[in-house]
């Protein structure tokens, strides 16, 4: 997710005149007028820090809200239903917990006491780095954001199919917004698959024959992860706070192209697919400070592009009549693992 400085510094002057007519003209007339100018600079340095920042967590939800669509490439049976419960397993690895930032990526914002140094990302854990920089004159500084502190995200959901005419399956899932730790997760989706190797096996129902499908997911995965406030603030201990940030909300809509296949052996099933996914993010910063909040989070539209990924799924299930358990790993980036027991109706 590649933002060009001019794109930055376009979105950036987008969102301050919005803003402008209101709060800052009436700052600017009264002789500051190197104000609106400090605040542009201010948030492109903010954007330049947020795109590292944010894109971790954005990965992650597509990964947790797509890996596990199907079970099986075979259909149910027509007006069949699979009923099942889910939890996903996204283990943080060290080289998506941070990311290395410099003096010169940036306009305003100088990093304390050093030329670069290693900030989290969202996923990441504490950091003790500042960033200083100048608004009008007065000087100002900037905690660098910390990450949710948290080595393995779960999360838990339900989710239904049913059998169609022509060996067609639609799976529905949805999930209210639960707990887990500072972070909460709602999701809302649904898929179309359908068998393709009914079309070179005919009638065959030869439950060890290798089943070939194709599906297509929508999924809407909202998720907002809570890390410790810090604060943009004068370095004047006397003067209140600019603002508080103490939360990042991603609301990730993936659209989930898979095509799948599956081999019956006994009672097990050995499954994997190949999924293309297209994926459009919305962040939001939480906490206090209605001004700078509104300023950064209208800025952020920069960042809120349509990006792609590739991965693969690898499974196994095992069959007990009616009862089945599942497991389903996705390889790519991160490594999401999904457990999950289904029943047949």
């Amino acid at each position: 997710m590649l933002i060009s400085m001019h794109n930055l510094i376009f979105q950036v002057k987008k969102a301050l005149c919005r803003v402008a007519f209101f709060v800052l003209f009436p700052i600017a007339t009264m002789g500051q007028n190197t104000y609106i100018a400090d605040v542009e600079d201010f948030l492109v340095d903010m954007l330049v820090i947020s795109n590292k920042y944010v894109s971790p967590a954005a990965e992650a939800a597509v990964y947790q809200s797509t890996g596990s669509w199907y079970s099986s490439a075979k259909s149910l049976d027509l007006f069949e239903v699979d009923v099942s419960l889910h939890v996903n397993a996204l283990p943080i690895s060290n080289d998506q917990k941070s990311f290395t930032v410099r003096d010169t990526d940036f306009i305003s914002l100088k990093i304390r006491d050093a030329t670069s140094a290693e900030v989290p990302t969202a996923l990441g854990d504490d950091t003790d780095v500042f960033y200083d920089f100048l608004l009008n004159g007065e000087a100002y500084e900037l905690q660098t954001f910390e990450g949710a502190k948290q080595q393995v995200f779960y999360y838990p959901y339900l989710q239904g199919s049913i059998g169609l005419w022509k060996q067609t399956e639609l799976t529905l899932q949805y999930v209210p917004e639960v707990k887990i730790d500072a972070s909460g997760y709602k999701t809302f989706g649904g898929a179309i698959k359908h068998n393709l190797s009914q079309y070179w096996l005919g009638s065959d129902t030869d439950n060890t024959a290798v089943q070939v499908a194709v599906q297509i997911a929508y999924s809407l995965f909202d998720s907002k992860i809570f890390f410790d406030d810090f604060e943009i603030s004068a370095t004047d201990p006397e003067q209140p706070a600019l603002a508080v940030i103490n939360s990042l909300a991603v609301d990730a809509d993936a659209v989930t192209l898979q095509f799948i296949a599956s081999k019956r052996y006994r009672k097990f099933e050995f499954v994997g697919a190949f999924a293309m996914s297209a994926n459009q993010f919305d962040y939001t910063m939480g906490g206090q400070g209605d001004f700078f909040l509104s300023l950064l989070n209208e800025a952020f539209t920069a960042l809120e592009d349509t990006s792609r990924m590739l991965r693969g799924n690898i499974g196994v299930n095992y069959h007990i009549n009616n009862l089945y358990l599942a497991s389903n790993i996705t390889i790519g980036r991160f490594v999401n693992t999904n457990f999950s027991i289904h029943y047949k109706l």
